[in-house]
């Protein structure tokens, strides 16, 4: 399977576990991304319509630091089965920001890819974080979830691509166990919310689950010195992701 993102910083976040854990479950899942960071869906089109050699490209959770590409190189690089849609974080919160370029966008990739459309919903930021929509000291996240939850309905809606992966359920549910202690900067994954996400990404996509009992993540930090997740933390991963899965009725690719 393989499946290309059209994102940004986010998308590189969720997507630095998918390989290994797809690995570690019999499956094989490629996942690449075209990344700007911050890239809104505006920008994107842009890119389409310049031919901009803007993007850097990650493959399975590693950047190659001597390919850059346009849009084009990055859509032509393999044959995909999925290719994701994701708003800037700051603009998730309005299905008004997504269009009508994600419509043009999707239209003009048309052209090159046969590959099934998803969106990948994204999440709030920590409470100690700012948004000018929801304040700062704390910051209501409980606001920008419901916002971006309805946002990516609505878009899912506009745009005709049914099927939505959970990321910002994902995240809402783990706060309730382990606090704001699932991004780096208030709104940048840290490792573990890299790991959940990564998991529930594999199970949203190949509907199929597994404890991952055997499973010993190998970390890929965004600081050369952060540890990946303690083993014994997978099991309360997997369950959140399970349950992330079941909350998204009428958005998962197999119902």
């Amino acid at each position: 399977m393989n499946i290309l993102c059209v994102g940004n910083s986010f998308a590189v976040d969720v997507s630095t576990y998918v390989h290994q854990i797809a690995k570690a479950m019999g499956y094989d899942i490629n996942i690449h991304v075209l990344y700007i960071g911050g890239c809104p869906i505006d920008l994107h089109y842009k890119n389409y319509l310049s031919k901009d050699c803007a993007y850097e490209f990650y493959v399975n959770g590693e950047r190659n630091p001597l390919f850059y590409c346009d849009i084009f190189k990055g859509l032509t690089y393999t044959k995909y089965d999925f290719i994701t849609f994701q708003q800037r974080s700051g603009d998730s919160v309005d299905s008004k920001t997504f269009f009508p370029e994600l419509t043009l966008l999707m239209e003009g990739i048309r052209k090159y890819s046969d590959a099934t459309y998803l969106l990948h919903k994204t999440w709030s930021y920590a409470k100690e974080f700012s948004h000018e929509r929801y304040g700062s000291n704390p910051m209501d996240q409980d606001a920008m979830d419901k916002d971006i939850k309805q946002a990516y309905e609505e878009a899912s809606k506009i745009s005709g691509i049914p099927y939505i992966i959970p990321s910002g359920e994902a995240i809402r549910l783990a706060r309730l166990k382990y606090g704001d202690n699932l991004t780096r900067d208030g709104y940048h994954l840290n490792e573990r919310g890299r790991l959940l996400t990564g998991i529930l990404w594999v199970f949203y996509l190949l509907n199929k689950e597994s404890d991952l009992y055997n499973f010993t993540p190998r970390g890929f930090t965004y600081d050369d010195v952060t540890p990946a997740v303690d083993k014994s933390e997978i099991k309360d991963l997997v369950e959140i992701a399970k349950q992330s899965i079941k909350n998204n009725k009428g958005h998962n690719l197999y119902e």
